[in-house]
């Protein structure tokens, strides 16, 4: 397959598609108000109860943080056959954390943000690195510890891999 075409599948199920960012949990969706600034409670809630949903849930409900985005795209993605990473971004001087989700295609590593409600300039658009050091080099040079966690991410479980950042 080639880039635009995997781009555009997982654009079809993500992008403009009513998703929110935010969480479910008993039932109950749980979405960050940021109209008067940072909503500590919705911050609390995210650092002490979230767990990470299924990817049927996240496509059901249309509602996920960046990790549920990125296993929903995992998920297409491994049905595909397609090679997939999930990567930890953390700004350590903005205690900042953030998932994303890197493809292998065309002999090419691909980045397509697909968070709900992203407000990153390059929401919806895939950047194409040459390598994975490439790609690696160019967070790490942006002042990022970067790390991959394909592997620690468990559906029904806490992020601890991301939790552990901010504490």
């Amino acid at each position: 397959m080639t880039i635009k075409e995997i781009c555009n599948i997982l654009k079809s199920k993500l992008y403009n598609n009513g998703f929110e960012y935010g969480f479910i949990f008993d039932g109950r969706k749980y979405k960050p108000n940021m109209q008067n600034g940072f909503d500590n409670d919705y911050y609390h809630l995210s650092m002490t109860v979230y767990t990470v949903q299924d990817p049927s849930v996240t496509l059901k409900e249309k509602i996920g943080t960046c990790v549920d985005a990125v296993l929903v795209m995992k998920s297409i993605l491994d049905s595909l056959n397609v090679s997939s990473k999930i990567w930890l971004l953390y700004n350590k001087k903005k205690n900042k954390v953030h998932t994303i989700l890197t493809f292998e295609a065309e002999s090419k590593i691909i980045y397509l943000e697909l968070t709900p409600q992203s407000s990153k300039a390059w929401y919806g658009q895939e950047i194409i690195y040459p390598s994975e050091q490439e790609f690696l080099s160019t967070y790490e040079n942006s002042g990022y510890d970067i790390s991959n966690v394909t592997n620690m991410i468990v559906v029904g479980q806490r992020p601890y891999f991301l939790l552990t950042k901010l504490t």
